[in-house]
């Protein structure tokens, strides 16, 4: 008896817990969308900046 009242104590927490990430599944997918983008953005518009590196050294 005592078995059985543990297993449905972690069925029950466990369909909680997929519960709970089905609701962040689209939040989730929607700001890694935004971040991929900005980082894309991000890395485009800092291809015309000039950074000092060791090749600049030798001359």
């Amino acid at each position: 008896m005592a078995l059985k009242s543990v297993l449905t104590s972690w069925e029950e927490r466990l369909r909680a817990v997929r519960d709970e990430c089905d609701q962040l599944k689209g939040n989730l997918l929607t700001v890694a969308k935004e971040m991929g983008e900005s980082e894309t953005t991000v890395k485009s518009s800092l291809k015309g900046v000039h950074v000092p590196g060791k090749a600049d050294e030798k001359r």
